[in-house]
């Protein structure tokens, strides 16, 4: 798969019998799997919650969950899923499972 969008990639999220089909960030500095806006996980129950401390030193503990995620067309994967922020993000824990090429900041390639 090749998105023109750098450093965008299309991902598909099913958390809590809700389906996202949204256009996420790749952060390899984000050391979890997917982080969904704190706003679309509202009334979900989470299974956690995990801690995170930014560059600048911010420590937020954000809810967790379980829930499937689809990378780019790829295969459907078991996913831990955070709700942070106001963005889509696909974390490192979910990068390191294919070969990503960020192509001179022009498009992003994946492949299984």
């Amino acid at each position: 798969m090749t998105s023109l969008r750098f450093p965008l990639v299309p991902v598909r999220i099913e958390l809590g019998g809700r389906v996202f089909e949204e256009t996420a960030i790749l952060d390899t500095g984000f050391d979890g799997e997917i982080a969904i806006p704190e706003s679309r996980a509202e009334g979900l129950q989470p299974e956690d919650s995990a801690r995170f401390v930014f560059p600048d030193g911010t420590v937020v503990e954000p809810d967790i969950f379980r829930g499937t995620v689809q990378l780019a067309g790829m295969e459907p994967t078991d996913a831990e899923i955070t709700a942070l922020g106001t963005e889509f993000i696909v974390g490192i824990r979910i990068l390191s499972r294919y070969e990503v090429i960020l192509d001179h900041g022009q498009r992003v390639i994946v492949n299984p």
